[in-house]
């Protein structure tokens, strides 16, 4: 087992080769001759004693053991990347676009980005939203926050948190319903239903054990931000992710009753397109600077 580093040079070349399966296209890339780019792997594949690549007639193929490999190289790269980008900043700055869901975008991403340029001044960055989670952003996005199950052709999807939903309501809808509030006196209460692929309140009724028909005076509603704001001007319950649930309570608007909760199928994955192309520094710097901040 090599007991040293590999030479950066043809971990390099090693990256590129794998995105391209191809050396020629590696080449053209790191600005090397073909045969450069194959002596570097090959010194590399001398150095880890294992075989990368079976070399075809038109391409490349991985090995088991490069594709084990191959991940903790890029992350190793994004990582150099996003030192750099953070330390020595940015020429003539840079720009930044991120998607997310609207009311993560309002209740809990946007104070983020600005504690972030503050920390950043020199990138700019462009935040749009999106209701409909199963609708992916075309083009221009380097980055996007989705809830769902980690499966989107064509993008990466590496998993942020997965939050827990808790009712909410108005300071006087919780009175009503008592304090701690129950289960099955909420199940009394009309309820906003924020639309998707997951049925919500009856995975939160199903794990209290709560059979609750269906009441004809419920709403539904594209976002957490538009319950939110129907559950504050009505004798309604909403349920909420925790984070934005949290964002909600600390304003004084609405109270969170996070004594119940229940963890749904979905989880918020930051995806990034899968492309040949070298990723945006500047979207690597903000990745790595999420992730610090989500470590409990």
């Amino acid at each position: 087992m090599p007991n040293k580093l590999p030479p950066l040079p043809a971990l390099q070349a090693f990256e590129a080769a794998a995105r391209h399966e191809n050396f020629a296209a590696a080449a053209q890339e790191l600005n090397l001759s073909q045969s450069a780019v194959s002596h570097r792997v090959r010194g590399l594949e001398h150095h880890l004693g294992y075989p990368l690549f079976e070399r075809l007639p038109r391409g490349l193929r991985l090995t088991e053991a490069a594709k084990a490999y191959l991940p903790s190289v890029r992350r190793a790269f994004e990582d150099i990347l996003s030192a750099t980008s953070g330390v020595f900043g940015h020429r003539g700055g840079k720009t930044l676009h991120l998607r997310a869901p609207v009311s993560y975008t309002a209740l809990w991403l946007g104070p983020l980005v600005t504690e972030f340029t503050r920390e950043f001044p020199s990138i700019r960055v462009n935040l749009s939203s999106s209701i409909w989670v199963d609708r992916l952003a075309v083009g221009g996005t380097d980055i996007e926050l989705r809830l769902g199950r980690g499966h989107w052709p064509g993008y990466e999807a590496r998993p942020l948190f997965h939050d827990a939903l808790v009712p909410v309501c108005s300071a006087e809808t919780a009175k009503e319903l008592g304090i701690p509030a129950t289960p099955q006196a909420i199940a009394q209460h009309p309820l906003v239903h924020v639309m998707g692929p997951e049925d919500q309140w009856s995975k939160f009724f199903a794990h209290y054990d709560v059979d609750r028909p269906t009441n004809p005076t419920d709403i539904g509603v594209d976002s957490s931000m538009g319950a939110s704001e129907i559950t504050l001007t009505s004798n309604r319950v909403t349920l909420m992710q925790e984070k934005l649930a949290a964002r909600v309570h600390s304003s004084g608007r609405l109270v969170a009753l996070s004594h119940l909760s229940v963890l749904p199928d979905e989880a918020m994955y930051l995806l990034t397109p899968v492309t040949t192309e070298p990723r945006n520094a500047s979207a690597v710097l903000f990745e790595n600077w999420l992730k610090d901040r989500l470590v409990p």
